[in-house]
């Protein structure tokens, strides 16, 4: 019952983020079976919120996505996990019309987000016996994603000779062999016969807003993606506990990127329409898509992975050792695609900074609506500069303010 909590509490984890008709009381129920079967599964609108990026997910969708785990063999049989159909139209922010209401949710499910990651940082940070000054002092360090550029220290040379030091050659003989424990010997076999198969996937961005005259389109498609376990003879079985090796085969199939300058939006149809024309782009050995401008165009390979967890040990093999075979690899750049990247790595710029005001910006162009624009250019400086500031800087938030930092204060100097 333990693992099938932590494998129930791992995927309604990640699943939950990015699903939105996900039913976790039949997700939990098909995970204790042992068989879990996951049907027409629609990606979040914000799915991309955790990468600060301006773009949002137009149409996202998971046709099936099955986990089969033996509970009662996990050493004789196999963990089989399959995806089949990934599709993804992925459009700019302001491409969207602009919804308050989904919006605050969003906003709200961030702070969220940012309110457990801050709780995890101060629980690790008890765990581990830090002083709550220097807690609250170090909480940017564990909260924040990105470590500010800051001014390197110089390094001081230290005037003094090290002490030498004699090679001590007892560090050259193998380590003795250590035995596993129960879990460790279940994960090593869970791990030798897990079985992953992908079918079909196309992640798509669609851009009319960098330059309206020609628009672009780039995107990444997969037609099959496997690992299967194999026995010293390359042949796909079942390894029992006695096997030391570990020989996986992996198979690539019409792996691909496209940049399309002067392309067709697919983001004005349907969300019906727009999944068939993702499932049609997907290239393979008997569709090839027409008017794709590749940039990698589809390839294949195959590969035997050689894997020896007791590698550290034995110091006669390597941990890892693999033989890959590829097909033809053709990468081409015309003079347009690389222009185009140009312009949209300037956009994406134009586009982070506009998207404080996103909210008042009218849905109109810009030509012979002067006057709205220039309202939506007032009120953006005056709601987001202006009154915010005086907001903050108000006598009621200042105290509201000392509150929630004396509360966070008295958390941390709690005793564990």
């Amino acid at each position: 019952m333990v693992l099938e909590s932590v494998v129930a509490d791992l995927l309604n984890r990640f699943l939950g983020d990015y699903v939105e008709n996900l039913n976790k009381s039949q997700l939990k129920l098909g995970i204790w079976g042992g068989n879990v079967a996951l049907d027409n599964l629609q990606i979040k609108e914000n799915a991309l919120s955790e990468l600060d990026v301006p773009f949002k997910v137009k149409v996202g969708q998971i046709d099936k996505l099955t986990l089969k785990i033996p509970w009662k063999n996990l050493y004789g049989e196999a963990v089989v996990a399959t995806l089949e159909g990934l599709y993804l139209l992925i459009v700019p922010g302001a491409s969207i019309k602009y919804d308050v209401e989904k919006e605050e949710k969003y906003l709200q499910d961030n702070k969220q987000k940012e309110l457990s990651r801050i709780e995890e940082a101060l629980q690790k940070s008890a765990e581990k016996g830090t002083p709550s000054g220097d807690t609250i002092y170090g909480l940017e360090s564990f909260v924040c994603k990105d470590n500010k550029s800051g001014r390197k220290r110089k390094k001081h040379k230290k005037r003094f000779k090290k002490p030498f030091k004699s090679h001590d050659h007892s560090k050259d003989k193998p380590k003795a062999e250590k035995k596993d424990t129960f879990l460790e010997k279940l994960a090593t076999q869970v791990v030798k016969n897990v079985q992953v198969k992908i079918t079909g996937i196309h992640i798509r961005y669609e851009d009319d807003i960098t330059d309206p005259l020609w628009p672009l389109s780039l995107g990444v498609t997969l037609s099959e993606l496997s690992l299967l376990t194999a026995n010293e003879n390359w042949t796909p079985s079942i390894l029992n506990e006695a096997a030391k090796i570990i020989y996986k085969l992996l198979r690539l199939d019409c792996l691909s990127a496209y940049w399309n300058v002067g392309s067709e939006m697919y983001y004005h149809g349907s969300r019906e329409q727009i999944l068939d024309r993702l499932k049609r782009g997907v290239p393979s050995s008997n569709n090839q898509p027409q008017n794709c401008q590749y940039i990698f165009r589809p390839v294949s390979a195959s590969a035997k992975l050689y894997i020896n967890p007791h590698a550290e040990t034995e110091l006669k093999t390597p941990k890892l050792d693999w033989n890959i075979e590829v097909q033809n690899i053709a990468v081409e750049l015309t003079k347009p695609q690389y222009l185009s990247m140009i312009d949209l790595l300037e956009s994406i710029d134009y586009m982070v900074r506009n998207v404080p005001y996103r909210k008042y910006r009218p849905d109109v162009p810009l030509h012979k609506n002067a006057k709205q624009w220039w309202k939506y250019a007032a009120k953006s400086i005056l709601e987001v500069h202006i009154r915010r500031c005086t907001h903050l800087w108000s006598l009621e938030q200042h105290e509201t303010s000392q509150a929630a930092f004396e509360e966070l204060q008295k958390y941390v100097q709690e005793p564990n």
